[in-house]
């Protein structure tokens, strides 16, 4: 009988290393450095990154207002892109919205096709992430399957990362400073972005130059939101995406003046100190790296096959045990 457990929990580790290695496995769709030497080069990352698709301001007078021409550094989980010998590391700054813009209505969206991808695969969005101290705390995914000219709405059902970590940056252009970060993103596609203490973007993170050394610039990495299937998202040419600025979802606010509230205090514009302020001077900037579209084993189907691969195999040691004892 010992053996024949022993035996058992053998054969249901193998089974949770096969779930654990097929949940992991993935393949990039589309992924976006912004690794270039071009002052507001939104759409085409540098050579050398897969790329299929286009990047577009979203409302607020799209395709440009929302999208700032700041070169500022990227991710430190960014490797950078060398061209013509130098270094390039860089990501998207990307202004919030307006205090007299609508609800979800301002920010960043991506086209990126599926097309390619095979039965019982999800689509999953993954990217670095930073916000000045008085930026946006709450970010809207919202998706469209007819493209980026088509109708855009919240998601429904899919899986979100919850991620606390450890992060670097500069409070007042020079002093550095250090804490955690958390961001959660919901079923819904609601991210919630809460920043340290002081977290500014300021110069000290930007610079109009080559950049070989990127400093620190509070970025949490490996953020994803993996999109229920069945809903047109998958083998779709026309599919796109965007992340917008969202008003508190606790509050029952009319405009953003109230609405809007900052990722370190969460409170809004009337504040002048720690308040919302869209001011990129400010800390009121967002700031992207390594967005990426990946094709990964939908979550349902790879606990499924796990479950019945290790289900399977304890019914056989069972009925060999039956039969041995007969």
């Amino acid at each position: 009988m010992r053996i024949f457990a022993a035996r058992t929990l053998a054969i249901a580790a193998i089974g949770l290393s096969v779930f654990a290695s097929t949940a992991s496995a993935q393949t990039t769709i589309s992924q976006w450095n912004w690794n270039t030497t071009v002052s507001g080069s939104f759409n085409r990352p540098w050579t050398g990154t897969v790329l299929s698709g286009t990047v577009l301001g979203y409302g607020q007078g799209a395709p440009s207002a929302p999208l700032s021409t700041a070169l500022a550094n990227g991710a430190a989980s960014d490797p950078g892109t060398v061209v013509t010998g130098t270094l390039y590391n860089r990501s998207a700054t990307i202004n919030p919205p307006m205090l007299t813009a609508a609800n979800s209505s301002a920010g960043v969206m991506f086209q990126a096709p599926t097309t390619g991808m095979n039965a019982g695969e999800a689509v999953q969005l993954s990217w670095s992430q930073t916000v000045g101290f008085r930026s946006s705390r709450y970010w809207q995914i919202l998706t469209s399957t007819s493209g980026t000219a088509g109708v855009f709405s919240a998601p429904a059902g899919g899986t979100g990362s919850s991620i606390s970590q450890f992060i670097n940056g500069y409070n007042s252009g020079t002093a550095p400073i250090s804490g955690t970060a958390t961001v959660n993103v919901s079923s819904g596609g609601m991210v919630d972005f809460r920043t340290i203490n002081g977290n500014w973007l300021s110069q000290a993170v930007t610079a109009t130059g080559t950049l070989t050394a990127p400093l620190a610039a509070g970025f949490v990495d490996n953020i994803t939101y993996t999109l229920p299937t069945g809903q047109g998202y998958e083998n779709n040419a026309n599919f796109a995406f965007a992340i917008v600025g969202l008003w508190d979802p606790n509050l029952s606010a009319s405009s953003g003046t109230t609405g809007l509230v900052s990722s370190f205090a969460g409170t809004d514009s009337t504040d002048t100190t720690s308040g919302y302020n869209r001011s990129l001077a400010l800390g009121g900037s967002m700031r992207l790296d390594l967005m990426t579209v990946s094709a990964v084993p939908e979550p349902t189907t790879a606990a499924l096959a796990a479950s019945a691969l290790i289900g399977g195999a304890v019914a056989w040691r069972r009925r060999r045990s039956s039969h041995l004892e007969a």
